[in-house]
């Protein structure tokens, strides 16, 4: 029987789901993010230098101003079907073995180091992508024993992955479009 190294937990509600599709949707879908983005200024510059009939400068400044400022609608969208669709709430357990991720809640089942793709964080969970649509979300504050940077340097050691957090379009650098766009060609 191999040995535990850690155990955490996550109990959903509205708000975990919603950070848990938040967090797909930064993670996966960045160049999605960039492009509505893109699209919203685009419309905001034709409404502004454009000679277009005042209706047409209209649309073109609400819609464009509504894809600059929702980066993120389509995962609040997917959220809140998940939301609409749920009448209770799972929690989910984890238990953190030598070659596996042990998980039970809603079934269980054994996640082997091997087939994670991406570790990501924030200020308050831990998302253990092993697709772009399996995902396991950890509350940090559950973590035992608590000793956070020394999860992560365990994780890391058993996955050969950086911890990595998600930064919104306007604080990326150049380096950081190259690689969204180098990545999305390698799907």
């Amino acid at each position: 029987m191999s040995s535990c190294f850690y155990r955490a937990n996550i109990e959903h509600d509205s708000k975990t789901i919603q950070d848990l599709y938040r967090t797909n949707y930064y993670t996966y879908y960045k160049s999605r993010i960039i492009l509505r983005f893109c699209a919203g200024l685009f419309m905001i510059i034709i409404c502004v230098a454009a000679n277009l009939a005042l209706w047409a400068k209209g649309l073109l400044l609400l819609v464009g101003a509504w894809l600059v400022s929702t980066p993120d609608f389509p995962a609040q969208m997917m959220a809140d079907k998940v939301l609409q669709s749920r009448k209770k709430f799972p929690v989910m357990k984890y238990e953190f073995l030598d070659e596996f991720i042990n998980i039970s809640g809603e079934g269980s089942m054994k996640i082997y180091y091997k087939n994670l793709q991406k570790l990501i964080h924030d200020e308050e969970n831990y998302y253990i992508f092993t697709s772009r649509d399996s995902v396991c979300m950890i509350n940090k504050a559950s973590l035992a024993p608590p000793e956070l940077e020394n999860f992560q340097d365990f994780i890391s050691a058993k996955t050969g992955l950086k911890w990595q957090q998600n930064k919104f379009f306007l604080a990326m650098n150049l380096s950081d479009l190259r690689e969204i766009f180098r990545a999305d060609s390698q799907k």
